[in-house]
């Protein structure tokens, strides 16, 4: 049975609205993440316990909690506090790898042929109380959303829309994983696509699109299956080839303004990395992890 319906049109530069065959699934339960969260690594789990805005900086509001005892009780309160709880690395789980490759499996023909070696396979679990927020930010990964359980609002920005995220903001994202140039500002709102997503319910996200959600009355749970491809992996070594070219004074053109120029940027640059690391002893290898 097909976990999911990419239908005829697929295109991983896209936003796109799907369909998915995972709500019903036992390792998706409330019951079965709580247990995945409390056997993580303590650092593959982050939680915030208190009020959020759309504007909230995200890097600053999760925690973790090696001790795991406010984590426990932000799970345990979920139907009552502004709780949030985001389990990342989920792929590591014995139980869940197999979930995540099979739905992985299922997008490969959708995918070109170059990019069907994807260059990252990965998965993320978000539980969150009734009423809260999820504030703006961005991934370095291509998201399949899928929605378990409750009712949400979510909000998407094409990632190609510099109205939103600035071609700066972004070489500074994808070298140094902040965004703290692009904070959320209301100008933006209307741009938003608006998804008013039930279980069942899966949001397709290029690498780089601008999000952010707000829950219902309900305990929300979603589930992320996160890829990378390695069009997007270009394109995260062309902005990574910009700042440092803007570090040198230099002034780079956008990212995508040509083909042939973004392809000498990164080799480039790439020719550079691999000399300094040849130098220090150590072997270049992409980075397949984003956490």
């Amino acid at each position: 049975m097909a976990l999911m319906d990419f239908g005829a049109s697929f295109n991983q530069m896209k936003i796109a609205r799907l369909r998915h065959q995972l709500a019903a699934h036992p390792l998706l339960t409330t019951e079965s993440l709580a247990k995945l969260a409390l056997r993580s690594d303590p650092d593959h789990v982050r939680f915030h316990d208190g009020e959020r805005r759309i504007e909230t900086d995200m890097s600053m509001m999760l925690r973790t909690d090696h001790t795991r005892v406010r984590l426990r009780r932000a799970i345990d309160h979920l139907h009552k506090a502004e709780a949030f709880v985001q389990i990342i690395n989920v792929r590591h789980d014995p139980e869940y790898r197999a979930l995540v490759d099979e739905v992985l499996d299922q997008l490969l023909p959708h995918l070109p042929p170059r990019d069907r070696a994807l260059v990252n396979r990965d998965a993320a679990v978000f539980l969150a109380s009734p009423g809260s927020v999820t504030p703006f930010h961005l991934d370095h990964e291509q998201n399949l959303l899928c929605h378990v359980r409750g009712a949400k609002t979510f909000y998407v920005w094409d990632h190609r829309d510099r109205s939103v995220v600035t071609e700066r903001a972004l070489e500074r994202f994808y070298h140094e994983g902040t965004l703290r140039d692009t904070p959320y500002r209301a100008a933006i709102q209307p741009k938003a696509h608006v998804f008013e997503l039930v279980p069942g319910d899966c949001i397709f996200m290029p690498m780089g699109s601008p999000h952010a959600a707000a829950t219902g009355k309900e305990i929300t749970v979603t589930f992320s299956i996160l890829f990378n491809t390695l069009t997007s992996f270009d394109v995260v070594e062309t902005y990574r080839a910009n700042h440092v070219m803007r570090r040198l004074g230099l002034s780079p053109a956008p990212v995508g303004d040509s083909w042939v120029r973004d392809s000498l940027k990164r080799r480039t640059v790439g020719a550079v990395r691999r000399a300094r690391d040849l130098a220090r002893g150590r072997s270049t290898e992409r980075r397949l992890q984003w956490y």
